[in-house]
């Protein structure tokens, strides 16, 4: 078995054990996302696997993975996600490592940022936003520099 990422609503993330059934790996995807799956591709070599219909079931937003998803795509989504996500690789594959430490360090900036709203809430939801994503750029390009 190898591994993937489940981020939770709160931003919290989980190395989960990948099964090598296709038929497993799908029933862990409902299971982990709580209900029937829609992916979702950001990155050319990771798949977000999000409920279908968590926004209708009032399932909490999943800042962490929005934010994931709009660092990927170089762009502030207009929609969030909502519930717990499952990233994999391409294809139901396992998640390479480097991504794993991307997605982790993506999630840590979003939480030390909203950790920092308890002292200093943000000015609007714009600036929040836009707080958020510099910290994960941030958290991203760091986890992609060279080392020396």
């Amino acid at each position: 078995m190898t591994s993937v990422l489940r981020v939770d609503s709160d931003g919290g993330t989980t190395l989960m054990p990948w099964p090598d059934d296709e038929l497993q790996r799908g029933l862990l995807i409902r299971a982990v996302v709580g209900g029937p799956a829609d992916t979702a591709v950001y990155h050319r070599r990771a798949v977000l696997h999000v409920h279908g219909n968590g926004q209708s079931e009032r399932l909490p937003l999943n800042l962490a993975a929005w934010v994931l998803a709009s660092v990927w795509r170089g762009i502030e989504l207009p929609y969030g996600f909502h519930g717990t996500v499952m990233v994999t690789g391409p294809q139901s594959q396992e998640l390479d490592a480097d991504l794993v430490a991307v997605v982790q360090a993506v999630c840590v900036a979003v939480a030390e940022v909203r950790a920092e709203w308890q002292n200093r809430p943000p000015a609007s939801e714009r600036a929040a936003r836009a707080e958020l994503l510099a910290a994960a750029r941030y958290a991203w390009d760091a986890r992609r520099a060279p080392t020396a």
